[in-house]
């Protein structure tokens, strides 16, 4: 089964991610194959969004759009991308440079509409403190539920992302006692 093996590697020290939109009417499949090349799934893992796929006159069974979400107090918006790069890196500014790189060698087909940098703080935390994915599988455990198995060539080895970005309230949670943190 062939996969993207940054999906299962250990988080990096700098990270960024890119979502692109569809240019219509455009050759999105000479771009993809550009890409290919720059997307070893490793310093670089590619996500193809649903409107894409559409776009491509293909279905795929199991893609589709996260659902905007509402509740008292709580927005949870859907802000789904026809194309979606995750660099992975220890450098910054190397990491600048393989997205203006991307974004270019794209960019006949794709616009890009959205950058995000990330950062691996301490040992995996978030800026609060505390530790995410401590509920996530580890080594061979992980490989079941991260990716398609059983499903035929083209699909086994791939995986569904949804991509969450939190907004913490610093301030506030710094203001909090230690048991309401």
């Amino acid at each position: 089964m062939t996969s993207q093996p940054g999906i299962l590697a250990p988080v990096p020290a700098h990270a960024r991610y890119l979502w692109f939109s569809a240019r219509p009417g455009k050759e999105h499949l000479v771009s993809l194959e550009r890409l290919r090349a720059a997307a070893d799934g490793n310093d670089v893992v590619v996500g193809i969004g649903h409107s894409l796929v559409a776009a491509l006159g293909r279905t795929l069974p199991g893609l589709r759009d996260f659902p905007q979400r509402s509740g008292p107090g709580v927005e949870v918006p859907s802000t789904p991308a026809a194309l979606w790069c995750w660099l992975r890196g220890a450098d910054r500014g190397e990491l600048l440079q393989r997205s203006r790189s991307i974004a270019h060698m794209v960019s006949h087909a794709f616009h890009l509409h959205r950058t995000l940098d990330g950062f691996r703080y301490k040992t995996g935390l978030d800026l609060t403190g505390y530790e995410d994915g401590t509920e996530n599988p580890k080594g061979e455990e992980a490989i079941a539920p991260a990716l398609v198995a059983q499903r035929g060539a083209g699909l086994n080895g791939s995986s569904f992302v949804a991509v969450q970005q939190w907004v913490h309230d610093l301030k506030r949670f710094d203001a909090m006692s230690p048991h309401d943190q």
